[in-house]
C-alpha cells in the first residue's frame, strides 16, 4: 500500500487535524510504541481492552464501539458492520482487534441484537479509558486512538478514498475521486494497523 502520499507522521497529522477535530483534540498523534503501551495497559480488563483495540486497530469512534451489536461482528472473517444508519460500512479488522473482541465475548451467550461489548452501555467509554490510562501512568485519551490509526494508514500511503471508506469519513461534496475503493482495501488497512500497533 506504500506510496508517496505522506512523507512523515507530521504530514499525516496535519491532514488528520484538518478533518475538523476540536481544539481539545489537537494533540500529538500516538506513536506505534505508545499505541502498543495503551493496549498492554488495558489487557487486564477485557471490556476496556476490546474497546481500545477497536478504536486503535479498527479506527472506530467511541460511540461506534458502544453501538455495536453481536450481529455486527463476524469473528471467522474478522468483519465488522459499523456506523449504523449514519455511516454504514463493513470493514475487515486487524487480527489483534478480533482477538480482543473474542476474549471479551468468551462465555457469553448473547442474542444477535444484544450489545457486542456488553458493559459499555450506560458508561462513558471516555471515563473507562481515562481511568485505565491513569492507573497505567499513560498520557493517552480515547480520541487519540482513532487519530493514531488514521495517521498510520495515511503515512503508509493509502489513498484518501480508502481512508474515508474505512474510517467512515464523509468526503467533501462535489469532489471527483480519481482513485476508486478497490475490493480488499480493508484487509490492507487492517494489516497496516496490526503491524503498527499490535504487540
Amino acid at each position: 500500500m506504500r506510496s508517496a502520499q505522506f512523507e512523515s507522521r507530521e504530514e499525516a497529522q496535519a491532514w488528520v487535524d484538518r478533518q475538523g477535530a476540536p481544539p481539545l483534540l489537537q494533540r500529538p498523534i500516538l506513536s506505534g510504541a505508545d499505541g502498543r503501551a495503551v493496549l498492554a495497559a488495558t489487557r487486564d480488563d477485557p471490556l476496556v481492552h476490546a474497546s481500545a483495540a477497536l478504536m486503535l486497530l479498527a479506527g472506530l469512534r467511541p460511540q461506534e464501539a458502544v453501538e455495536l451489536r453481536v450481529r455486527d461482528y463476524s469473528p471467522g472473517e474478522r468483519r465488522l458492520c459499523v456506523g449504523g444508519a449514519r455511516r454504514p460500512r463493513t470493514i475487515r479488522i486487524a487480527p489483534s482487534a478480533a482477538a480482543a473482541v473474542d476474549t471479551c465475548l468468551e462465555g457469553q451467550d448473547a442474542a444477535p441484537g444484544e450489545p457486542l461489548l456488553a458493559g459499555l452501555q450506560g458508561v462513558k467509554v471516555v471515563t473507562l479509558f481515562s481511568a485505565a490510562m491513569r492507573r497505567a501512568g499513560l498520557d493517552a485519551r480515547v480520541h487519540d486512538l482513532r487519530r493514531a490509526a488514521m495517521a498510520a494508514v495515511l503515512q503508509d500511503g493509502a489513498p484518501v478514498q480508502h481512508l474515508e471508506a474505512y474510517f467512515g469519513i464523509a468526503k467533501p461534496p462535489g469532489r471527483k475521486d480519481l482513485v476508486s475503493v478497490r475490493e480488499g482495501y480493508d484487509e490492507g488497512i487492517a494489516t497496516v494497523l496490526e503491524a503498527e500497533f499490535a504487540n
